[in-house]
């Protein structure tokens, strides 16, 4: 290589690196939204090639998203926002006064008397810090609505383009990969696993445990099942916590306000039923690759959530599923063996 293209490539290396630094920060305002986009994008693709086949791009992108609209986010926004109603009658339900009730209920129910008024005085402004928070997030969306604008501005527009070039997209990125073919095909194939058993596999085990629970406690009378079917669907994609944590304490909860059947019902049925949907749903809908370990999901889901919000729940497990797939390659592929110590 001359000394005239040696200088053109550290050239076009540090240009690169300083127009992808700004490049970086132009997308990280709007980051959430674009990992939104390819996540609707990805759940959408079937849809999307099945009419590609009989319409054009363009127009089989835009019925996908409509579809996806109707079938997806609109049901989401619903049931959040019942969820969110049903969250702030469980918190007024929770007054000092209703608590102190709940507490003689419970003293009387287990034979046991003390004096928890300083509970109550944590408890109630807990919950008012709680309510200010609430309403203080409600004002802030409120007066970020032209951001918020912008932003499904940004989705939109994403999702239309991955949905109507995806594939050109995608085989642009395979030929710029600067990597062997062999590992190049195994990246793809692996980060399509990785995908697939993280939004299609996990979700779905998380929403059948979810539904049957909420109809468990429709049946049984108990209250605000919305916002414990949104909890439970949160809880279920936890390693190892799943949806236990939330029908043992409501067993429980049944159980010391008299009401020994239902509470047996529900242990029952969570123990039998629910916990046994994973075991029989899980191996029918996810596939084999990387799997991530309950460590990674644990640290991935928290992570995620508290970098972008709900919709962090899913990327976040990717992320570091794609970073661990990643290192497993680099070190199989290109770490060289540590030499042998000689004698």
């Amino acid at each position: 290589m001359s000394t005239e293209s040696r200088r053109s490539k550290r050239f076009l290396v540090v240009l690169g690196l300083l127009i992808g630094l700004l490049s970086f920060l132009l997308v990280l305002p709007f980051l959430t939204w674009v990992l939104v986009a390819v996540i609707l994008a990805y759940a959408l693709a079937p849809i999307n090639n099945r009419l590609l086949d009989r319409l054009g791009s363009g127009l089989s992108a835009g019925l996908s998203i409509l579809i996806g609209l109707f079938l997806i986010v609109l049901p989401i926004v619903i049931i959040l926002g019942v969820a969110a109603r049903q969250a702030r009658q469980l918190f007024a339900d929770f007054e000092p006064g209703n608590v102190a009730q709940l507490d003689d209920v419970i003293a009387d129910r287990l034979g046991v008397q003390a004096d928890i008024a300083a509970a109550h005085d944590t408890f109630s402004g807990a919950v008012k810090t709680g309510a200010r928070g609430l309403a203080g997030n409600l004002f802030s969306i409120i007066g970020g609505l032209p951001e918020l604008f912008i932003g499904f501005t940004v989705l939109f527009f994403v999702l239309f383009y991955l949905l109507k070039d995806g594939d050109q997209a995608v085989g642009w990125f395979r030929t710029v990969l600067p990597v062997e073919p062999a590992v190049r095909e195994e990246l793809f194939e692996e980060t399509s696993l990785l995908l697939h058993n993280s939004l299609v596999g996990t979700a779905a085990v998380a929403a059948a445990q979810a539904l049957l629970l909420g109809v468990a406690f429709l049946v049984l009378g108990l209250g605000n099942v919305v916002f414990w079917i949104v909890t439970t669907f949160v809880a279920a994609m936890i390693p190892l916590v799943g949806a236990s944590i939330i029908w043992i304490p409501a067993s429980i909860y049944l159980l010391v306000i008299g009401r020994p059947v239902p509470a047996v019902v529900l242990f029952v049925f969570g123990a039998v039923i629910i916990s046994t949907v994973d075991n029989v749903l899980r191996p029918m809908v996810m596939r084999r690759g990387t799997q991530l370990s309950p460590v990674i999901t644990i640290i991935g889901i928290f992570g995620g959530i508290t970098l972008f919000g709900f919709v962090g729940l899913f990327i976040g497990p990717i992320i570091l599923g794609l970073m661990k797939l990643i290192i497993d390659i680099y070190v199989r592929e290109y770490a060289e063996p540590a030499p042998l110590e000689q004698a």
